[in-house]
């Protein structure tokens, strides 16, 4: 599955897949999918990417108002399913503050949950 992913969701989806709890083989998998999506030096400079430990957590932030564009990634199937697992398993503390950036993914990669809502 091809996947588009700009900056904050490349930076929030690897924070996610890091945050599984999961066995050696799958840990490594996980590092596989975090390798491909990582931004890259020059990447973090366009962001301003920095990284903060707050109660013994490094958190990355960067910039709101900086950007990169988005890039395409293809992920195998057992890669897809990672990456659901993580963010079915999720328990996010601010939908709404997540959606800009997790409402793509969740389109495309549950595309059955879909619900049509009616004003």
């Amino acid at each position: 599955m091809k996947l588009t992913l700009d900056h904050t969701q490349r930076l929030n989806l690897h924070a996610l897949l890091g945050a599984q709890r999961a066995d050696v083989g799958s840990i490594r998998a996980i590092w596989a999918i975090q390798d491909r999506i990582a931004l890259s030096p020059d990447e973090e400079k366009g962001v301003e990417v920095k990284r903060e430990v707050v109660t013994g957590q490094v958190r990355v932030v960067w910039n709101p108002a900086l950007s990169l564009p988005a890039k395409e990634f293809e992920f195998s199937d057992p890669e897809v399913a990672r990456i659901r697992a993580a963010i079915q398993t999720w328990d996010s503390y601010g939908v709404n503050a997540d959606r800009r950036w997790l409402q793509p993914l969740v389109t495309v990669l549950f595309p059955s949950d879909l619900v049509e809502v009616k004003a």
